[in-house]
């Protein structure tokens, strides 16, 4: 009796490790939208670098800087900013309005002019495909001193607590980045 209590147990050991529930490395976030899972890594709250340098650190984590080109959009950018809210909670209170200091790269671009009233032509990045919805503030984009990458923005109120929402902003100026890719395994096994 006492053997094949041990055979069950060893038994559901082994099934037990080889459960992969893991989908992302270590400080990813897993983003299960519709069919799709993705990991989702947002930068330190202290590391701001230009568009380029945070497309190079995806890179080195063998990403890409995130995107919403999977039909998913407005599930995944509602992700996102749960995601970046719950990191970085309150910040700069007693300064009501947007907070510059508090951008995060989107690793969108946009080819030509635009402008409050004129969209853009903006495409993603990584696949290569258009943006087709968006999710600016109001009077954005506006291309400021010609603003052609994205970022999300926060808007605050008087205490720190804020919504984030699209910018367009300089590719040249600084933001904290979200990476995204692929999952290190997309195979999940249950146990009865």
């Amino acid at each position: 009796r006492m053997m094949r209590t041990l055979a069950l147990l060893s038994a559901i050991l082994v099934l037990g490790s080889a459960q992969d529930t893991h989908y992302c490395p270590d400080g990813w976030d897993v983003s299960e939208v519709g069919d799709e899972i993705e990991c989702i890594l947002l930068g330190g709250l202290y590391e701001k670098v230009t568009k380029a340098d945070a497309a190079a650190i995806c890179a080195a984590h063998e990403g890409w800087l995130v995107d919403m080109d999977e039909g998913h959009g407005g599930h995944k950018n509602n992700l996102i900013k749960r995601l970046i809210s719950e990191k970085v909670g309150t910040n700069n209170p007693g300064n009501p309005g947007f907070n510059f200091e508090d951008q995060w790269w989107i690793g969108a671009t946009c080819d030509g002019p635009h402008g409050e009233h004129n969209q853009g032509n903006w495409i993603w990045d990584h696949s290569n495909t258009s943006v087709t919805w968006f999710d600016f503030y109001d009077g954005e984009p506006n291309d400021w001193h010609h603003q052609n990458c994205l970022t999300y923005l926060k808007d605050q109120d008087i205490f720190g607590f804020g919504v984030y929402h699209w910018n367009d902003w300089s590719c040249d100026w600084v933001a904290r980045y979200i990476c995204e890719r692929a999952p290190l395994s997309k195979k999940f096994v249950r146990l009865l």
